[in-house]
């Protein structure tokens, strides 16, 4: 995505999450935030909600694919189990109201 920096992203990502509500991750939380962002980014462009330049594409960002598609890709990098794939689910949705967030911070997301 033009002008998306990923570590800024991640800082910004990072800080808003409330580490105590995710104390099964804490361990691997920056890697799954690194891994959240490239599993959405990838996501963006597969879905058309960005080209492969990196611009704005023709479809729209659409949050419960967006969602579903970065648990499954990482439950199933860390083979998690369902009960902490659930979990997982909550630190997914953490992460993309950060997301969200920092794009709007850094001036990225157009609402229609």
């Amino acid at each position: 995505m033009q002008g998306y920096d990923r570590a800024a992203a991640r800082a910004h990502i990072l800080r808003a999450i409330d580490r105590r509500e995710h104390r099964a991750f804490a361990h691997e939380l920056e890697d799954l935030v690194r891994e959240a962002i490239e599993l959405d980014l990838a996501f963006m462009v597969e879905s058309g909600a960005v080209d492969a330049n990196g611009w704005c594409g023709e479809n729209c960002y659409d949050d419960d694919e967006a969602f579903e598609y970065i648990l499954d890709g990482l439950v199933e990098k860390h083979g998690y189990d369902e009960e902490t794939a659930v979990r997982l689910g909550a630190f997914v949705d953490d992460y993309m109201d950060a997301q969200q967030d920092y794009m709007e911070s850094a001036g990225l997301l157009e609402w229609e």
